[in-house]
This record gives C-alpha cells, structure tokens and sequence, in this order.
C-alpha cells in the first residue's frame, strides 16, 4: 500500500472512485472542492442522457467555488438546488431551486440519477428523515454521493467533546474569528458520520450497502493557530507511520437506490 497517492496512477476515466475506495489517500496532491467535483462528474456521467443530479446544500460549499458547480451542471441536463439558508439567492448553475432541507423540499419522486452534497451531513439533526427524503427522490439505480467529516479523526473527536460540553462555539471563534463563524458557519449534529450510523440509517431506508473511501489534504490546519501548529505537525506525522485509512479528515461516500 503506498503512503500518498502522488505514488498513484491517475485513475481512468469512469474509475476514479474505485481508486480512492482502494487506497491510502492521505496528502492527497488534488484540493478538496476539485476532488468532490470530479467524484461527483465520474457517478454522473455513467448515467444516459437525459442526466438530472440534485445539489443539497447548494447555497455553500463547492457553490463558493464558481466554477466547480458549473462543471457538474455541463454534464447535467437538469440540476436541481436546495438551500436552507434564505438568505442565500439562487445559485447560477442550477436550473431548479428551492429554499428547504431535503426532508421538506418539493422534489420528484424516482427522478434523480444523482444526488450529492459537500459538509452537509455532519449538520443534519435527523439522518432518517433526511435518507427517506433522498432514497424517494432518487430513481431506482441512482446515488447519493457525499462528503462529511469522518468521526474517527482526531479533530473530530475533540470537536465532538466540545459540543457536549458546550465550548464548540467558543473554540470556533477563537480558531477561526467571530465574523467567519457568525457568516458561514451552522451548527452540527455529528449524528452521521461513521460507518455503523451511516450503514444502520441506509439500512433501514433500503439502499444497498454504502461504498467508503477516506481522504485527508494537509489536516485541519486553520483550527491550529500559533503555536498549537507543533501538535499539528505531530499529529500529521503519525498518519505517516499509522497509515489507516479510516482515521484519515473526510468520509466520501456512496450509496444506491436498488434497480
């Protein structure tokens, strides 16, 4: 098993998952938003024209990134786009848009060839809700792609602690300033971001048994100001020795609506 996938070939065309399922994607030499979106483009183009995909979370994430929404929207001929947040005004790149959580939107049932969404699931406070909601409006074959951070990370651990004991926001603001927070950020939940609860909710709404593959960049560096980059650093050299995909920042996952 090789130590980072700059050691790797790039995968083919149509075979990028199986790649990333199979290794060790630790400094991973893409960014994250391209990664999600070429991800996002290989399950979809599998798919015959007419391709229809479903942005959840439409308004933040990737869409921050002009260009990467555009990209899925070449390959879509329907993109359709949820949003909670009001505030947010409808995005260019989708051709239907809604401000409402995927449980309430007013979406097709059996439409979607694909359905995806970036640092939506770890704000989700009710998972079955939300996967009945998806597993409906899928068409039977399609997927739900989506990327979360994974509960066996160390950061994530730590942060899970702190919204027990109530000091997330405070730690927030303190790691990345109170005008950020207070603009981007919403809380999380942290109720679907592990294999078991992941596995245990697609279950029960009866998709087919989920697909992982876990990535990490350069760790979670922007919660480490000053001096606290030494434990950073430390931290970052143990996946160098460890080397266990699992513990890797971000769960990627996949999940199918039966034929």
């Amino acid at each position: 098993m090789t130590t980072a996938m700059q050691q790797q070939p790039q995968a083919p065309a149509g075979k990028l998952w199986e790649q990333l399922e199979g290794a060790y994607n630790w400094k991973h030499p893409s960014d994250r938003v391209s990664l999600f979106v070429d991800t996002a483009i290989d399950r979809l183009v599998r798919n015959p024209r007419p391709r229809r995909a479903l942005d959840i979370g439409c308004g933040g994430g990737i869409a921050l990134d002009v260009n990467a929404p555009a990209r899925i929207r070449e390959q879509a001929d329907e993109l359709w786009g949820l949003e909670p947040d009001e505030k947010m005004p409808k995005p260019a790149h989708v051709t239907h848009y809604q401000h409402a959580l995927m449980e309430t939107a007013q979406v097709p049932e059996n439409y979607f060839d694909l359905a995806y969404s970036c640092l939506v699931m770890e704000h989700v406070a009710d998972p079955m809700g939300f996967m009945k909601a998806v597993y409906r409006a899928l068409k039977p074959g399609g997927e739900y792609f989506f990327m979360t951070m994974n509960a066996r990370h160390y950061f994530v651990k730590i942060a899970g602690t702190l919204k027990t004991l109530k000091l997330d926001e405070v730690m927030l603001r303190v790691a990345r300033g109170k005008q950020l927070v207070e603009e981007y950020h919403y809380p999380v939940q942290y109720k679907f971001n592990d294999e078991r609860s992941i596995n245990d909710v697609c279950r029960a709404c009866g998709f087919e048994q989920p697909r992982y593959a876990y990535i990490e960049f350069h760790g979670p560096g922007a919660y480490f100001p000053g001096p606290s980059k030494v434990l950073l650093h430390a931290l970052n050299k143990k996946r160098d020795v460890m080397k266990n995909p699992k513990s890797l920042l971000e769960l990627y996952c996949i999940v199918r609506k039966p034929m």
